[in-house]
Formats: structure tokens, C-alpha cells, sequence
């Protein structure tokens, strides 16, 4: 079995998500030490918290990640290595850049974050039992912070950012500060920018909307479209609470037709309530998508918006859990497949599938 010891994990060295209240080094739920608020980005990025999370991966502990949840680390453990796993790479195939980050880091030097996401608003047309309790929709004032932040990242780091990751929050088609920034890109701001990522939950994603962000149609290639559902009853009735399959299913559709788009990652949080669909998710999905597609199935994590007891209710990867027998079927009946990944391994090594 792979050693993690022999990787290194390159996000913390190179992406910084902005929150309007916090900043992160990696998904929240993946790794738990958070940065504080700081003023700005370039503080956050070059605290020693931040530095920190990097000294836990250079000596191989990486002890503030949490490998139950993210997919990567947690391929690694239960799998081990089967290829190049992004973002960790061996110790032995660190590319010119990272090797000079790292060695930068090691030797004091500021750097500067080369993929920025965008997470400072929280703006969303659904109401998600497992991502919120109300809807969230920005009010003047909000819409304001969230265009100046982006106006301090552009001043501060835009000359040096490859990559922007928009957004783990809500949704950047109804953010208006992101929808503005979208619409109204000037490249030159982001002289060396080569790709906009999208998360999406595409219920707006329709061509109307596309058409009127031409600016960053090249740099859009790849998007994660979350989804958690196979069936109108379960999208509109118990994960997508607003959600309208039909609007969906004509959108994923027009996104298929989008040249640019190379990788197109369908999300799915299971959870006792969609976990029968897993199956017909993937179908789905690489029906729609074809090889684009590298569809992600993860275990849901409790944002807040379940009581303890609820969220037992809802884990039904939890061994204790009443289904998690059935689970188990269900998840073996789908993984492993080809262009999908996850963070349910040690299921799979159970059951001698891997």
C-alpha cells in the first residue's frame, strides 16, 4: 500500500478559497484547520496558519486533512496508488513549479496563490436540506462587499492567478456579483489566466445565460454541475427543494454542447434519501456527458443544517445506520466505474471489489 508520506498535496501550495467570513487552503470538509479572517487575501495567504497546513504536508503527516472525506487522500488509503491521483503527486514527479513553491515555503519566500475561489457568496435559487435551512439571496449591501472583494483579489493577485474556481458557496449564475464578473471579464486584468471553473447546481445554465458571458467562453473547460438525484421525485421533493427536473434536464443537455467544456464532474451527495439512485445517477449522467464525464459520488457531510440525531437519520454510509446493509449493495452495484471517483473505498476493499 502507498505511503502518503511519499506525496505531496499541491493545493495548499497553489489555491485559496475566499469566504466572506473565513479562508480556506482546501474544501472545508476535507481539511480542518481553517484560516482566520484576515483583511485580505494576501495576509491569508501568506499566514501561519496557512503555512502550517503546508509544513503538515511536506513532512508527510498531513494532519490537519481529513482522509475519510477527501477523495484523494482517501483513494490513496484504501486503494492505493492506481496512477496519478490530482492533486497528490509522488515526491519523485513534482513538477519545475511545486518544486519551487515548496522550496520557497521551506526558505521563507512569499508566493502568491495561482487558483482563487470564489466563495464569498452564498446566493442560491434552491434550498438544499444539506446545504441550508432557508434561501439565500444577497441583499445590496452584500451584493456591494462581494464586488469589492472581487476587486481586491483582481488587485492583488490577478497579474499571477492561472485559475479561477467559481463557486463552492451558492451559485454563479445567481450571485450578481459573480454573474457581473462573468459578464463583464476583461482578460487583461488576468493576463495569465487559462481556466474559469464553474460550480454549478445548472438550473440557469441555459444558452440565454451563456450567450451573455461570452468573455470567458474559452476559459470555462471544466465544471462540477451538483445534482444528488436520478428522479424527478427525489431532485424536487427532497435534495433540490425549488428545483425543476424538466428545466434541468434541458440544461444539462445544452451544456453537453458547449466545445470547450473538457471535464464536466456530476456531483452526488449520498444520503438515506437518494442513495437508491446511485446506479441511475451514473447512467445518467455519462449518458448526457459521455467521456467528459467524471461523475462524484461523496458522503454527506452536516453543514449545520441537521441536528445530530438528523444527520444519523441521513448518514446512511454510518455501519450503525438501519440501511447501511442496503447501502452497501447499492454502492458496489455502481463503484468501481470508469470516469467516476469517491470517498467510499473502504466499502468497496470490504467487499473485495478493488
Amino acid at each position: 500500500m502507498e505511503d502518503k508520506k511519499d506525496y505531496i498535496c499541491s493545493i495548499p501550495f497553489t489555491s485559496i478559497e475566499v469566504m466572506d467570513d473565513v479562508h480556506h487552503l482546501c474544501c472545508a470538509s476535507w481539511l480542518k484547520k481553517r484560516l482566520p479572517n484576515y483583511s485580505n487575501v494576501f495576509n491569508a495567504w501568506n499566514s501561519v496558519e496557512a503555512n502550517d497546513i503546508r509544513d503538515s504536508i511536506i513532512d508527510g503527516s498531513y494532519r490537519y486533512c481529513d482522509s475519510n472525506y477527501c477523495p484523494f487522500l482517501h483513494q490513496l488509503e484504501t486503494i492505493g496508488d492506481i496512477g496519478r491521483i490530482p492533486p497528490l503527486v509522488h515526491k519523485s514527479k513534482l513538477t519545475p513549479i511545486l518544486k519551487e513553491r515548496i522550496n520557497k515555503h521551506i526558505s521563507g519566500i512569499k508566493t502568491s496563490p495561482r487558483t482563487v475561489q470564489f466563495s464569498m457568496d452564498r446566493s442560491c435559487n434552491l434550498k438544499c436540506p444539506s446545504c441550508r435551512l432557508d434561501l439565500i439571496i444577497a441583499d445590496s449591501s452584500k451584493i456591494l462587499k462581494v464586488k469589492n472583494d472581487i476587486q481586491d483579489i483582481q488587485d492583488t493577485y490577478g497579474h499571477e492567478v492561472t485559475s479561477l474556481y467559481i463557486t463552492g458557496s451558492g451559485d454563479p449564475f445567481i450571485s450578481v456579483g459573480f454573474r457581473d464578473f462573468l459578464r463583464n471579464f476583461d482578460s487583461s486584468k488576468w493576463p495569465k489566466l487559462k481556466n474559469i471553473h464553474l460550480h454549478t447546481n445548472a438550473t440557469k445554465w441555459n444558452k440565454k445565460m451563456w450567450d451573455s458571458m461570452k468573455n470567458v467562453h474559452p476559459y470555462v473547460k471544466s465544471c462540477e454541475i451538483s445534482v444528488d438525484a436520478a428522479t424527478r421525485d427525489t431532485y424536487e421533493n427532497k435534495t433540490r427543494l425549488n428545483g425543476n427536473w424538466d428545466e434541468l434536464m434541458e440544461n444539462l443537455k445544452f451544456i453537453a454542447t458547449i466545445p470547450n467544456l473538457t471535464t464536466i464532474k456530476p456531483s452526488f451527495v449520498v444520503q438515506q434519501q437518494n442513495y437508491k439512485e446511485m446506479k441511475m445517477f451514473y447512467d445518467l449522467m455519462i449518458g448526457i456527458f459521455g467521456k467528459r464525464s467524471h461523475v462524484f459520488f461523496g458522503k454527506i457531510t452536516n453543514w449545520g443544517t441537521f441536528s445530530d440525531d438528523e444527520f444519523k437519520q441521513h448518514q446512511v454510509h454510518n455501519p450503525d445506520h438501519a440501511e447501511f446493509q442496503d447501502f452497501i449493495k447499492e454502492l458496489n452495484n455502481t463503484l468501481p466505474a470508469e470516469n467516476s471517483f469517491h470517498n467510499f473505498g473502504e466499502y468497496l476493499q470490504k467487499q473485495n471489489l478493488i
